[in-house]
């Protein structure tokens, strides 16, 4: 309370509380408190205060209904993203997108493509019998990606235990759909600009990808669809300085803006790198 009576949000003397004032790295320390914040009333009183990307625990419900896909419904909806992923070191796939030839030849891109489950937030937190950041992470993914798909399907069960029937049968995590895919991208700027694909869907998605390109083996890419949904929900965590749960303490790359803080902000390991050498966190196989 100010001496004049008035009541300020918060005191402190660490930085400057005009943030015109804070040097970024002051204004990134602040904006980890309200990340921070957001998550606290979200976990202790249910309310849906995080965004839905940034919401760690919507991620990993994304996660858990991506791994019950059998192979035919994951070519459906990412056979696309692969292709136009792997298609920049492959010359045996053709990019199924129409982009200007100019964006190719940029330094930097990143395809980005909105998952939607059928369940909203209350639905999710009814199904699963534990946060769903509880119950899946690297050792996991690595286990079901490799699985039959009736394997997957008993391994996520196993992990969820259960939507609380007494049959013990898998949460109905249901992915509803995906839209388009974007492609980001630097042209000569220090800014990004982005080529929208069509979305059907009118509201938040549960997850987004943010896929790199690079020679991604078709076998493997429900792996590496999932190591991105991994590392983005370490990115939740970090980004409101907290220690994410040991599963998802892998090195990788996860949410594009997070791979901007690594590298900008020196309270920042780079867990963006593969070959980082950060004590506990490990890299993808």
């Amino acid at each position: 309370m100010e001496l004049d009576g008035r009541i300020q949000e918060h005191g402190q003397e660490g930085y400057p509380d005009d943030a015109s004032k804070r040097t970024n790295q002051e204004d990134e320390s602040v904006s980890q408190s309200r990340r921070f914040a957001r998550y606290h009333v979200y976990r202790e009183r249910g309310y849906d205060t995080l965004p839905p990307t940034e919401n760690p625990d919507r991620i990993a419900a994304v996660l858990l209904a991506l791994l019950d896909l059998s192979d035919a419904q994951f070519g459906e909806y990412f056979q696309t993203l692969y292709e136009q992923a792997a298609s920049h070191d492959r010359s045996d796939i053709v990019p199924p997108l129409e982009l200007p030839s100019a964006v190719y030849n940029e330094e930097f891109l990143l395809y980005k493509q909105k998952i939607y489950l059928e369940e909203d937030l209350e639905a999710i937190q009814e199904q699963l019998t534990r946060p769903a950041t509880e119950v899946l992470g690297e050792q996991d993914l690595e286990e079901g990606a490799t699985a039959t798909s009736e394997g997957l399907v008993s391994k996520a069960t196993s992990l969820v235990g259960g939507g609380g029937e007494s049959d013990g049968t898998f949460a109905e995590l249901t992915i509803e759909g995906v839209s388009g895919i974007d492609t980001m991208y630097y042209e000569d700027t220090n800014e990004d600009r982005t080529i929208e694909g069509d979305d059907p869907f009118d509201r938040d998605p549960g997850a987004r990808l943010e896929i790199v390109p690079t020679n991604y083996d078709r076998d493997r890419f429900r792996y590496h669809v999932g190591h991105n949904l991994v590392c983005q929900i370490r990115d939740c965590f970090i980004g409101m300085g907290l220690e994410p749960p040991e599963p998802y303490r892998v090195l990788g790359h996860g949410k594009y803006k997070y791979t901007g803080k690594y590298r900008h902000f020196d309270f920042y390991d780079p867990y963006f790198d593969h070959e980082a050498d950060i004590d506990g966190y490990v890299a993808p196989d």
